[in-house]
């Protein structure tokens, strides 16, 4: 079912081969975030409340992103985001997803654009992720957009603690350019 979502995601991008162009708007890059995304996250340090250890170091996935149309001003996160998603991701590999809870992979994106035109200082495109929003587990991965793809951090937290590491995204590689491998665990 995971893999049937994913897949309608990527579908729904695929005229545009896994990127978008600028949709405009008031965020310059949030058009830009829209397509398929081949996802790394490496874990820095475990839950501390996890009993043994978690079976890999690092994990490679998709994460689908789609424009939220129907976004408002409202409180909720869901709602107010830029962007919406789905993913396949194996998370329980480095100890998240721990309790199996999850009833479908949801992620919501925004984005921040702190470009300062009166200034020579060079711009930086925050991206702000949220895997599974409103679950018992709360994953958040917080980067830096560039051309070339998206780098940052991430933190779960969960009544185990909390949990983080580093993450990378880059455009999906279409079926026929070989895969990018995944870092060894």
């Amino acid at each position: 079912m995971i893999r049937g979502m994913l897949a309608l995601v990527i579908v729904a991008v695929a005229c545009t081969e896994g990127r978008s162009a600028n949709t405009g708007g008031d965020d310059p890059i949030a058009g830009k975030l829209v397509g398929a995304w081949d996802a790394t996250m490496t874990l820095d340090r475990p839950y501390p409340l996890q009993p043994g250890s978690p079976e890999a170091r690092a994990i490679c996935g998709t994460i689908g992103v789609i424009e939220n149309h129907n976004k408002n001003a409202s409180a909720e996160e869901v709602m107010s985001a830029t962007q919406l998603g789905v993913y396949d991701l194996p998370l329980s590999r480095i100890g998240l997803e721990w309790n199996d809870k999850v009833p479908f992979p949801a992620a919501v994106v925004n984005t921040v654009s702190t470009r300062s035109y009166a200034s020579s200082t060079a711009a930086t495109d925050s991206v702000r992720i949220v895997l599974n929003p409103g679950g018992e587990e709360r994953i958040v991965l917080s980067g830096r957009y560039e051309p070339s793809g998206i780098q940052g951090m991430w933190t779960a937290q969960s009544a185990r603690g909390t949990a983080n590491g580093s993450f990378s995204m880059r455009p999906h590689v279409s079926a026929n350019v070989a895969r990018r491998s995944c870092p060894s665990s």
